[in-house]
């Protein structure tokens, strides 16, 4: 049996005039909870009953980015738990982090609600947003113990640009048939979600599906030819969403 252990984070917490540090617990095991670098599969597609996999025998990557970033977690009370150096397993839905000693470690399920990635210097710049408490998303991962984390591209206004990444496990026999083949592979869905929480999927990004849902007037449209749209673009449309969310009503 794991014996979970409570590390110690630094935390920044932000007071009305006044910058406040202390420490908090976050429960956690070893990563992968094993540490001899495999993942346990569950019945996976064509696999018998539950395997151990060496990470290193599955080729692409189950993480949002291989390297680890600095990042501020969040918990279900909007309470912040602790900077970190982290990395996001998108297959597993886990949250890995670095403790101060360098020990790789998983935070125990359902502790994190969102994962701030920003600069090492300034929490203030921003490189990603991940959260995982928008249940009306269903397409998740069946076999994780967490619900699914999903990137939120603006964080302020009425509308959201949403992404998810479903990291699918699969197998094959290889080209002789002598052993299996193991493989990652992605599936990215995207969503808008309005001031109201109404979640909507977009069947692919263009600018008719955003039209349907966001009202591109004269003046959006030529703010887009300004500066050079392509709404086919994840990080065009959320920068057409954080104009459109800053315009005066």
């Amino acid at each position: 049996m794991l014996i979970r252990k409570f590390l110690f984070l630094v935390t920044i917490l932000l007071l009305p005039g006044s910058l406040t540090f202390s420490q908090v617990f976050l429960q956690s095991d070893p990563v992968g909870t094993s540490r001899d670098g495999v993942l346990v599969v569950y019945g996976s597609n064509n696999l018998n009953s539950n395997q151990r996999i060496p990470y290193n025998r599955i080729n692409g990557s189950p993480f949002w980015k291989d390297e680890y970033q600095q990042a501020t977690l969040i918990d279900r009370n909007n309470q912040v738990l602790g900077k970190a150096k982290v990395k996001l397993n998108l297959y597993t839905n886990e949250v890995y982090f670095l403790s101060p000693s360098g020990e790789e470690r998983v935070a125990a399920a359902g502790k994190v609600r969102k994962v701030i990635f920003h600069d090492d210097d300034s929490v203030k710049k921003i490189k990603a947003v991940f959260e995982n408490n928008l249940p009306i998303i269903t397409e998740t991962n069946p076999r994780a113990e967490n619900p699914s984390f999903v990137q939120v591209f603006n964080t302020a206004g009425d509308w959201q640009l949403l992404k998810l990444t479903r990291v699918l496990f699969n197998s094959g026999d290889s080209l002789f048939g002598t052993q299996k083949r193991y493989y990652f592979a992605n599936q990215v869905l995207y969503f808008l979600n309005d001031k109201y929480g109404q979640i909507t999927k977009l069947r692919k990004l263009n600018k008719d599906n955003i039209g349907e849902l966001i009202n591109i007037d004269a003046a959006a449209e030529a703010w887009c030819r300004q500066n050079s749209i392509n709404f086919k673009k994840e990080e065009d449309i959320a920068r057409f969403i954080d104009y459109y969310n800053s315009r005066k009503k």
